[in-house]
């Protein structure tokens, strides 16, 4: 009894120093028509820059990280951003007013912490449920 005791105290201990408290998630937050940093926001991050993860704590009840490339300010470019809103994962090609070509523009939404880098978003909820499993039973 008294080992049964342990292993859950044990357990408890390492799931609860396992997992941090979570208040907002971390977004990269950028855009790619920044004359100050031109280069900090492309489409693909690469090991090069200088961008971390941004508490959204600013942004009302922020769950989302979005990467949106497209047109802005008549450039191809892209912005990375918080949002309180799942904006989907979808492509359209838009033709604004007085333009002669179609752009294509794409919208990325996920929902954990730097998830914003690439075009390919998946969540870790599998990975940190793992981690529980083994923290509980490898002991």
């Amino acid at each position: 009894m008294i080992y049964l005791l342990q292993r859950v105290f044990l357990c408890l201990f390492f799931s609860l120093t396992t997992f941090k408290a979570v208040y907002s998630i971390n977004c990269y937050q950028c855009s790619g028509t920044d004359s100050n940093n031109p280069f900090q926001c492309n489409e693909f991050l690469e090991n090069d820059v200088d961008l971390v993860p941004i508490d959204c704590t600013t942004i009302h009840n922020a769950q989302y990280c979005i990467k949106h490339v497209g047109r802005f300010e008549g450039g191809i470019s892209t912005k990375r951003y918080c949002s309180s809103l799942d904006l989907g994962n979808y492509c359209n090609y838009v033709q604004q007013p007085g333009d002669k070509l179609e752009y294509r523009t794409c919208i990325y939404t996920c929902s954990t912490d730097g998830c914003n880098t690439a075009t390919s978003l998946k969540t870790s909820s599998l990975y940190i449920l793992l981690i529980f499993i083994a923290n509980c039973f490898i002991l």
